[in-house]
């Protein structure tokens, strides 16, 4: 009877070439599935082919439309900051002068309750007679 013996040297190394092995596989699995993917990306780059090359012409007028758009844009947010500038300090105005108006209307509301006070004493003083008929 033959006797076969492993060492662990030997049992490591044939794990190891199982384990390439398995990763050579994986690996053409991954290499074939991109090469699909690329087969169909050449498959809608050719189907598409007039109307990618219609976009690219394109380009040019739009990105000019989008510069004019822009320089239109920037005027009016110009003109803009000029009103919303004016408002700001005629808002500012308005403010100053209701602040010096405050003491004006204090002394309103003071003669107006000191109205309603004086007739309010005038009432429950002299109360009005009632006439019998």
């Amino acid at each position: 009877m033959n006797n076969i013996t492993l060492s662990l040297s030997d049992l490591g190394l044939m794990l190891l070439w199982a384990a390439l092995l398995v990763l050579v596989g994986y690996l053409i699995v991954v290499l074939k599935r991109f090469n699909d993917t690329l087969k169909d990306l050449q498959e809608i780059l050719n189907s598409n082919k007039e109307n990618i090359e219609g976009t690219l012409n394109e380009l040019p007028s739009i990105a000019k439309n989008i510069d004019s758009i822009t320089g239109e844009v920037s005027h009016d947010v110009k003109a803009v900051r000029d009103t919303i500038d004016t408002i700001t300090e005629k808002s500012g105005a308005a403010a100053n002068s209701l602040t010096d108006t405050d003491s004006i209307i204090t002394g309103i509301t003071a003669i107006i309750q000191m109205a309603v006070f004086i007739k309010n004493f005038w009432g429950d003083t002299f109360p009005k007679k009632k006439r019998v008929l």
